[in-house]
């Protein structure tokens, strides 16, 4: 256990002791700005507040993304019931057809997820990389620690749990585009290719001169086919002279 009265006396001692200027300094200075360790501890005390807030508002948001991972396994289940039924009572095409627009629903959320995860995973990385090379100040070096490591230590937590809520939405994912590719249910091909009006709808054009006009440069909703059957038109942004 630490004896936080023995270091705060040992603080001030170390603070109070004079210390010999460094011979590059030459002459002292004219003047200098008293320092008062009263309010740099107070500082610090507020400091340690704010990290403590911060890492209750990551651990909130890590708890709403593992109750929306579990709403979507608990749909996953549901969903494969439905076809468990479906191959039972040998579902009508129409019936069908509205169960593969269901599934394909739940993969745009999955895709939708999984884009969220990994976006809140970079601004995590881009916080702790901003942390690490912010310079230290006078009393982190004297206490030899930062007001950062118990938020390096929260952050390094809430980032293995967006990791692991990640990787378990891109599994389901997978396994729903199974379910549905064993069922003849697969993506249009679409970027890239020359734009087709049969399975596919312009919502935009977009002049450029790297692709042919008519192309396809940008997916804005994935489409789907069910065997020679359109189950969602694929929206597109075409490329226009």
């Amino acid at each position: 256990m630490i004896d936080k009265q023995a270091l705060f006396e040992k603080f001030l001692t170390v603070i109070e002791t004079p210390q010999p200027l460094p011979e590059y300094l030459g002459e002292p200075p004219e003047s200098v700005t008293e320092f008062d360790p009263y309010q740099m501890v107070a500082e610090w005390i507020a400091l340690r507040q704010e990290v403590k807030q911060q890492g209750k508002l990551f651990q909130g948001a890590s708890n709403i993304l593992q109750a929306a991972l579990t709403e979507i396994q608990s749909d996953k289940a549901s969903l494969q019931q439905q076809l468990a039924i479906a191959q039972q009572q040998e579902l009508s095409q129409a019936d069908r057809k509205a169960l593969w627009r269901d599934l394909i629903g739940v993969v745009d959320a999955l895709d939708r997820a999984c884009n969220h995860w990994q976006a809140q995973i970079a601004d995590l990385d881009l916080a702790q990389t901003n942390s690490a090379n912010h310079p230290q100040s006078l009393w982190q070096k004297l206490i030899g620690k930062t007001p950062d490591s118990d938020k390096s230590l929260s952050s390094s937590s809430i980032r293995e749990i967006l990791v692991s809520d990640q990787q378990g939405g891109e599994l389901i994912r997978r396994s729903l585009l199974d379910v549905l590719r064993q069922r003849q249910v697969l993506p249009i091909p679409a970027l890239g290719k020359s734009f087709d009006a049969k399975t596919m709808y312009a919502v935009g054009r977009q002049e450029t001169t790297e692709f042919p006009e008519n192309t396809v440069i940008q997916e804005v909703v994935r489409g789907y086919m069910w065997g020679e059957q359109v189950l969602r038109e694929a929206q597109v942004i075409v490329a226009a002279k």
